[in-house]
């Protein structure tokens, strides 16, 4: 097995986490491959060096150091080979996809090698700008955002070209079942399992109570139009701007994310781990 190494070079434990994983990889003789985008932190032959966007075709397995920002960064690089990705949460954040420790992970790399592990198929999703030949893809979410902070954004949503609510908000999030529980949630989307077949639509701050969030089928097709400019992100990077006139269409892509679960934990197991999910508030002292 050649595993592939990624990762987010910020964080401040990722030199000495890295370079420990290195040297256990070269103790075990265990051939691995290393994202040239990023700084070498331990000794590396230049054949080990690959380019960003062929690990995934040269890997078996990509383990992604950071949180879990940077395993989305990595499933957009790693999903057009359908391999395994396994996040290694480099904190102090929540990691919420990402709770694999490096001490975890380096008690666990037998484990790792024999594939004893779950991996479980997340559905990705695709935005196509009008005037663009190539689509731009997410494993969360797109958010359609305003371009000056002290304005409101007017969209107008059609669902398979049929005209279907009109939003008057500070931006609007196009989430998938996995982004459910990112900035949908905080937006106050509904929490979905990430097995579901659906496509959150979420306003964020709608200026009127009757726009709520909604879920449609997979097998739609979003389109937006905005009235002035906005800005189009995917899973929080910037992609373009959009000017008045200019049409996104959102739906669910053929490419998926591979994510190994190598701890056997639940969603609803996460959800109460990671967002306090479901508990009792304490009841205060009589």
């Amino acid at each position: 097995m050649i595993l592939g190494i990624m990762g987010n070079p910020i964080k401040p434990r990722f030199a000495p986490e890295v370079s420990a994983f290195i040297r256990l990889l070269r103790e075990r003789k265990i051939d691995f491959i290393y994202d040239q985008e990023n700084p070498v932190v331990a000794p590396v032959d230049p054949h080990e060096l690959v380019e960003h966007d062929k690990i995934g075709e040269k890997a078996d397995l990509v383990l992604s150091f950071g949180g879990d920002g940077t395993l989305l960064r990595t499933a957009a690089a790693v999903a057009p080979y359908n391999k395994p990705i396994l996040g290694v949460n480099l904190g102090p954040g929540l990691g919420y996809m990402t709770d694999l420790t490096p001490k975890t992970l380096a008690e666990m790399i037998d484990d790792v090698l024999s594939e004893n592990f779950e991996v479980e198929e997340r559905m990705m999703i695709q935005a196509e700008v009008d005037g663009e030949k190539f689509s731009h893809y997410a494993l969360n979410d797109f958010v359609i955002g305003q371009s000056e902070v002290s304005r409101t954004l007017a969209v107008e949503i059609s669902i398979d070209s049929l005209p279907a609510s009109a939003y008057r908000a500070d931006g609007l999030i196009i989430a998938s079942p996995t982004g459910s529980t990112a900035y949908s949630l905080s937006a106050g989307g509904p929490i979905l399992e990430p097995t579901l077949h659906a496509i959150i639509i979420t306003p964020i701050c709608p200026h009127t109570l009757t726009m709520r969030p909604m879920a449609v089928s997979d097998r739609r097709k979003i389109s937006i139009r905005v009235q002035g400019t906005a800005i189009l992100t995917a899973d929080g990077e910037e992609i373009c701007h959009l000017i008045e006139g200019r049409e996104v269409v959102i739906s669910k892509s053929s490419r998926k994310a591979h994510l190994v679960n190598i701890l056997g934990r639940d969603f609803y197991h996460v959800l109460r781990d990671k967002l306090n999910w479901g508990a009792v508030p304490d009841r205060p002292q009589s």
